[in-house]
């Protein structure tokens, strides 16, 4: 087991978000940079960093870690284009082929580290599973986001904060910033268009509206820790000097909800992008993310974003 940092509960499940964040937004040679990272900090000058030098190639080696002789290739998603399969697949074996045949003096682990957070096909299972029966005298791993983000989690507080930035606490909580609250909120009417708002009716959000949305567990605690806040981000908007500032947040977020939902994607990624919608992409500082958590508890609890059950509904 890796071992666990002193994180208090508040700053693990930001840090948790903020992976999330980085990883999805870490693309080919980014992804490989990430994940060297996470290995430098993890494994200190045990781990090196490999990286191909002109027709020389990698040898199918993005990183080696000396003391177990463990052989790292990635393989880092280009943005959103969709994975080909047949390439995926043709990459596990060829990398592989090519460790063996350039590092096999030193090469007694051999492992495909990948920021697919949607999960590998079952087409790369099968060649990874196939290269551990033809090759029992090395050990065939993975590290998929999952893997990764227990390394990266078990790094120190010092560590953490180089990689992905401060992480709010429960005090920082206990000390929300209006003027952050106010400068978010004003960043959001302004992206929005002139056309008329469209506020839908408000109604108590149910006790276990988490639960039913299926949030994970860290957005379930993110949200729990904002709603102690909610109350102050409701009065600014009712004390706002625009009177339409409300219907026109609650609109624009619901909008965005619905057609996130459309796209399918899971109820984790959306709160993620609303989130990073507010916020602004990359590492901020913990006003602003508290002041974020904030608003989306707001909007949260009052059932302009995600939903009712539709038995307690028109409760």
């Amino acid at each position: 087991m890796l071992a666990t940092p002193e994180l208090s509960p508040e700053q693990r499940y930001q840090y948790k978000l903020s992976f999330a964040l980085r990883l999805t937004r870490s693309y080919g040679t980014e992804f490989q940079d990430f994940f060297s990272t996470i290995m430098e900090r993890s494994h200190s000058a045990d781990f090196i960093r490999v990286r191909a030098f002109g027709s020389l190639g990698d040898k199918g080696c993005d990183g080696y870690l000396q003391t177990s002789g463990r052989v790292f290739q990635c393989y880092g998603k280009m943005a959103d284009a969709a994975v080909n399969v047949t390439t995926l697949v043709a990459k596990i074996n060829d990398d592989f082929a090519l460790a063996g045949k350039h590092l096999l003096t030193i090469m007694k682990e051999w492992h495909f580290g990948h920021n697919l957070v949607n999960g590998l096909p079952t087409e790369a299972v099968l060649a990874l599973e196939a290269l551990k029966t033809a090759n029992p005298k090395h050990t065939i791993g993975l590290i998929g986001p999952a893997r990764l983000e227990e390394y990266a989690l078990a790094l120190s507080p010092d560590n953490l904060l180089e990689l992905l930035g401060p992480a709010a606490t429960a005090e920082d909580t206990k000390n929300l910033n209006m003027t952050e609250v106010g400068a978010l909120m004003d960043n959001v009417i302004s992206a929005i268009g002139t056309g008329p708002s469209s506020a839908e009716d408000v109604k108590p959000v149910p006790v276990d509206k988490l639960k039913f949305n299926k949030l994970p567990e860290h957005w379930c605690a993110l949200i729990r820790g904002g709603i102690q806040n909610a109350r102050y981000v409701a009065d600014y908007v009712k004390q706002h000097h625009d009177p339409e500032a409300g219907s026109k947040i609650a609109a624009a977020f619901n909008q965005r909800y619905r057609i996130m939902r459309l796209e399918g994607l899971d109820p984790g990624t959306i709160m993620d992008r609303l989130y990073e919608g507010v916020t602004g992409i990359g590492s901020v500082t913990a006003q602003r993310q508290v002041a974020a958590h904030a608003l989306l508890a707001h909007l949260f609890e009052s059932c302009d974003i995600f939903e009712r059950e539709p038995e307690k509904a028109d409760q």
